[in-house]
């Protein structure tokens, strides 16, 4: 059985641009692939994302050189690897986010970071670093205030998306597609017009992912 995994991250608010185009394409690829295991990792539960804090170092270093921890230490390595399990275990990727001032939420980089663990996403080798989750292929649903990837927007200033796109690919992971959800704020009369186009490349990139 295939396993989706979908990591939101986003505020629980209403009228989401971001959210709405991501739950189109999740519902439409249930439909698609009604045999998919589809599982939601909300980063903006009241748990949040596992901390990368000095807990979570000396822990680590307990672990490696086989020193006994404290209950708050093995609890902490124990979240660590409960998420980190899952996003390896995973075939497919769902990221849903909205920008924040040209890049991810943080929210969005914590998972990242919890989840560039070497030996388990990657290993390094005598050639450099390699990634470990090689097979897989990964969604990438974004909305933002203004344009960055049409035709006279300069892509590169969307800092948040290319950070992505380059962990996945460090990870192993090089087919990726994007559904960028631009203008709302800069051209609010046209708010409803730029939703039912991503709506539409939801529903018709969701089939085939």
């Amino acid at each position: 059985m295939t396993k989706v995994l979908v990591i939101q991250a986003h505020p629980h608010i209403d009228n989401s641009l971001s959210l709405t185009v991501g739950k189109e394409f999740v519902e439409d690829y249930k439909k698609s692939h009604p045999n998919d295991e589809v599982v939601i990792r909300d980063l903006f539960t009241e748990e949040g994302v596992p901390a990368l804090n000095d807990v979570t170092m000396i822990a680590w270093k307990k672990q490696k050189f086989g020193q006994e921890m404290t209950d708050e230490e093995k609890e902490t390595i124990k979240k660590h690897d409960e998420w980190l399990d899952e996003f390896i275990s995973a075939d497919k990727y769902i990221f849903i986010n909205p920008m924040y001032n040209h890049f991810l939420p943080a929210e969005m980089k914590q998972y990242l970071d919890l989840t560039a663990i070497a030996r388990k996403t990657f290993k390094y080798t005598p050639e450099g670093a390699v990634g470990l989750l090689t097979g897989k292929k990964a969604m990438h649903i974004q909305a933002a205030g203004g344009k960055y990837h049409s035709e006279d927007a300069n892509p590169m200033m969307d800092l948040g998306s290319v950070y992505l796109t380059k962990m996945l690919n460090f990870y192993g992971i090089n087919d990726i597609d994007n559904i960028f959800i631009e203008g709302a704020d800069e051209n609010p009369e046209k708010r409803q017009e730029i939703l039912e186009k991503a709506l539409q490349d939801a529903q018709a990139k969701a089939p085939k992912f």
